[in-house]
C-alpha cells in the first residue's frame, strides 16, 4: 500500500498579527477543509495517508515525510517557495510545479515578459518602483488603468479601486498602493469584457484545457468594472462575495475565440515551465474579440464548492473534484 502525504501549512496568529497585514492574514490559513476532504478521497481509494503540517518558524515535521507522493498544499506567501525548493531537493515526487515555474508565476512581472516573449497576448503595461517619481509616461496605452502589487497572490491589492479613469485618480492609486504594499507596481491597461479562468491539465497521452470559466453575479449586486477582485474571492460577509461566482463554459464565447483561448492557455503553461495543472487568469474584450493573459497560478489552491472558477472548470469537463485530483497523483508517481 502506498503512502500519500498531504503537506499543508498554517501561519500562527504570533505571526500574522506582526508581520501580516489584514489580507495575508485571512488568506494564509485557507487549507483545512482540503486537506479533510483529500484525507477521506486518497483513505477511501486504498492509499495510508500522513498529514503534515508546516509553519513559517517551524518545519520540523518535514523530518516525518515517509511517502510516495506528496500533495503539496502549501500556497502561503511565506513558506509557498521556501516548500517548493525543499521538495525538489527530496526528490519525492509532489503535486504541482518545481520551485522554478512556482517563483516565476509569483512574479508578475516575469510572467508578462514570458508572455511577451511568447508571443500571448497581454495588456499594455508599465511598471513602477517603490521609489520612482510618478509621470504621465507611466501610463501604458488610454484610461482606464488598473494597477496592483507585482509581487502578491490571492487578489491581495485588486479592487474596485484599483482601476483609475484619469490622471488624477492614477496619482493617488500609486501612492496608496505603494504606501500600502511597499513593493513594486504594475500598471496594466485595462481591458473590458469578460473575465476568464482557464485550467490547465496534464493527462497520460495530452494536456488539457478544461472548459472556460466566466465570472458572473448573482441578482442585482455586481461588481461595476467585472473583475475577481479581493473582496469578490475572500470577503465572505460583502454581498458582493455571495452574489459571485463562476459558470463554465461562458455564455456567448463564440467556438472559434474558445478554441483558440485553450490552445494559447497550453502554449502558455508549457512557457512558463508548469507541470500537472495550472490556472491563467484572463480577460476577453468582445469588441475587438480579443483575449488577453494576466497572470498564472503555478500552485492554484483547491475548493470544492461549485462557485469556484477551477471546479466549475471540472464539472464541466464532466470530472469530478476526485477524478481531477487523482489524475494529479498519476502524473507525478508516473
Amino acid at each position: 500500500m502506498k503512502t500519500i502525504a498531504l503537506l499543508y501549512h498554517y501561519v500562527p496568529k504570533s505571526i500574522t498579527d506582526k508581520y501580516f497585514s489584514h489580507e495575508h492574514s485571512l488568506v494564509d490559513n485557507q487549507t483545512d477543509e482540503i486537506v479533510r476532504y483529500m484525507e477521506r478521497l486518497f483513505r477511501r481509494r486504498g492509499f495510508r495517508v500522513q498529514i503534515i503540517k508546516v509553519s513559517p518558524e517551524d518545519l520540523t515535521n518535514l523530518k516525518k515525510l515517509k511517502a510516495h507522493f506528496v500533495f503539496n498544499l502549501v500556497d502561503s506567501k511565506a513558506m509557498e517557495l521556501q516548500i517548493a525548493r525543499i521538495l525538489d531537493r527530496l526528490k519525492i515526487p509532489h503535486s504541482g510545479s518545481n520551485f522554478d515555474a512556482i517563483r516565476t508565476s509569483n512574479n508578475k512581472l516575469r510572467t508578462k515578459k514570458l508572455f511577451e516573449k511568447n508571443t500571448l497576448p497581454t495588456p499594455k503595461y508599465s511598471i513602477i518602483s517603490l521609489r520612482e517619481r510618478i509621470s504621465r509616461s507611466m501610463i501604458p496605452g488610454k484610461f482606464p488603468v488598473i494597477a496592483k502589487p507585482a509581487y502578491e497572490h490571492c487578489s491581495i491589492g485588486i479592487t474596485n479601486k484599483s482601476i483609475a479613469t484619469n490622471y488624477t485618480q492614477f496619482k493617488a492609486l500609486i501612492k496608496r498602493l505603494r504606501n500600502k504594499h511597499r513593493q513594486t507596481i504594475l500598471v496594466e491597461e485595462f481591458i473590458p469584457g469578460k473575465e476568464l479562468q482557464v485550467t490547465v491539465l496534464e493527462m497520460k497521452n495530452k494536456t488539457v484545457a478544461l472548459p472556460i470559466a466566466e465570472i458572473a453575479f448573482r441578482g442585482k449586486v455586481k461588481n461595476k468594472w467585472n473583475i475577481y477582485g479581493f473582496d469578490e474571492k475572500w470577503s465572505k460577509n460583502m454581498a458582493v462575495y455571495k452574489s459571485c461566482h463562476f459558470v463554465a463554459p461562458p455564455k456567448q464565447l463564440k467556438t472559434d475565440i474558445d478554441s483558440q483561448i485553450k490552445k494559447d492557455s497550453i502554449r502558455a503553461f508549457y512557457a512558463l515551465g508548469l507541470r500537472d495543472y495550472a490556472r491563467f487568469d484572463l480577460r476577453y474584450n468582445p469588441k475587438v474579440r480579443q483575449w488577453y493573459f494576466l497572470e498564472a497560478n503555478a500552485n492554484a489552491g483547491f475548493d470544492p464548492d461549485p462557485r469556484d472558477a477551477m471546479t466549475a472548470s471540472i464539472q464541466a469537463h464532466g470530472m469530478t473534484l476526485d477524478d481531477f485530483v487523482l489524475q494529479i497523483v498519476k502524473n507525478s508517481i508516473n
